[in-house]
């Protein structure tokens, strides 16, 4: 469904603001993966309410003693409510699998003397963990500073706190996506510092996507995909449309990479993180397609039935407004490979049509 159609699964009041208007070990594997602003739920100092099971065990678990903290070094602070499981840090946590990414905070947001100074360990806002609110029940997904670093921000867990969620971040989570809200700092591609990359409401989809695993471009490997949220929306509806058809895995390129069009000053989508590069997709059967081996060039009517299946995929994504531009492998040399799917604000176009060399 498109923008408008999709405004719908909201509440009123998120309609008219959307219409209108761990750490180190999991950041590394996430093949370089850098929550946002937005409209908080819940008061000063009381925490949002979550209808979330809370995962027990390892840090940002609740407790009563430190036994419930089976962990190296691991803490029961007095937290409220139902104490937090915690670990002095000067920078970085230890991550465990099942659980959310953990992430340094300045040790004075939790207020126990237990670590009274320097860095505590707490997990990082996860709404696949947590698909009602990102955190355990009246814990609040913030945006905080690193310990020592302060221009490294993340979503966290904190106690107490509203909700940083935005209303895009409620919607895709409301349609099933498994995602981690985070912060992509602004930055200047490489050669054109009068540039700037920015992404609003920034993810982390790490899939599986209503049962569509996100690939890279060989193996069976999950690639994280660090994208803007509204992007994030964008690939759930194109999900929905290869899914019925037996899709199990979507390849990629990836989105977010602060970077020009090629041969201009001007940043690409890419660098908004509202740009898919879409490689090839594996059916339940085994079989795959890809652009760069199955799609047919310069031909509107190809009677290879996989070629066929990727234009009318491309055709359908573009009639059905899921994405504003639409290059194929017919666009240029530089698209032989993929698809490149954008969301230019008021752009409308379908690049099928082989020109020069411009990138994307």
């Amino acid at each position: 469904m498109g923008g408008w159609a999709r405004c719908g699964v909201v509440a009123l009041g998120a309609l008219l603001a959307g219409c209108l208007g761990g750490d180190k070990g999991a950041e590394d594997s996430a093949a370089g993966e850098l929550s946002d602003e937005g409209g908080g739920e819940g008061g000063e100092g009381a925490g949002p309410s979550s209808s979330d099971p809370p995962l027990v065990g390892f840090i940002g678990s609740p407790c009563a003693t430190d036994a419930d903290c089976p962990y190296d070094g691991g803490l029961c602070l007095d937290a409220p409510p139902g104490g937090v499981c915690s670990l002095p840090c000067e920078s970085t946590c230890p991550d465990a699998d099942g659980f959310p990414v953990t992430f340094c905070v300045d040790a004075d947001l939790l207020g126990d003397p237990r670590i009274p100074s320097g860095g505590a360990c707490v997990s990082r806002c996860d709404l696949g963990h947590y698909p009602s609110e990102g955190c355990r029940d009246a814990y609040g997904c913030s945006v905080e500073a690193r310990f020592g670093e302060p221009d490294t921000e993340r979503y966290a867990c904190l106690p107490g706190r509203p909700s940083d969620l935005s209303v895009c971040h409620r919607e895709l989570a409301a349609m099933g996506a498994p995602f981690e809200p985070t912060v992509i700092p602004p930055a200047t591609p490489a050669g054109v510092p009068e540039a700037e990359c920015s992404v609003q409401d920034a993810v982390l989809l790490r899939g599986p996507i209503l049962g569509v695993s996100l690939l890279g471009t060989s193996g069976d490997s999950p690639a994280a995909l660090q994208t803007a949220c509204e992007a994030g929306l964008a690939l759930v509806d194109t999900i929905e449309t290869v899914a019925p058809l037996g899709v199990v895995g979507l390849r990629h390129y990836g989105s977010y990479n602060c970077r020009v069009i090629s041969g201009t000053s001007e940043v690409s989508r890419h660098g908004y993180g509202d740009a898919i590069d879409f490689y090839g997709f594996v059916f339940e059967d085994g079989d795959e397609l890809t652009y760069v081996d199955d799609w047919v060039h310069e031909d509107p009517s190809p009677s290879e039935p996989g070629a066929a299946w990727l234009r009318d995929r491309a055709l359908q994504w573009h009639e059905e407004r899921i994405w504003n531009v639409l290059l194929t492998p017919d666009y240029n040399a530089a698209h032989h490979d993929h698809v490149h799917a954008d969301l230019t604000p008021g752009s409308d176009f379908y690049g099928r049509v082989r020109a020069p060399a411009l990138g994307d």
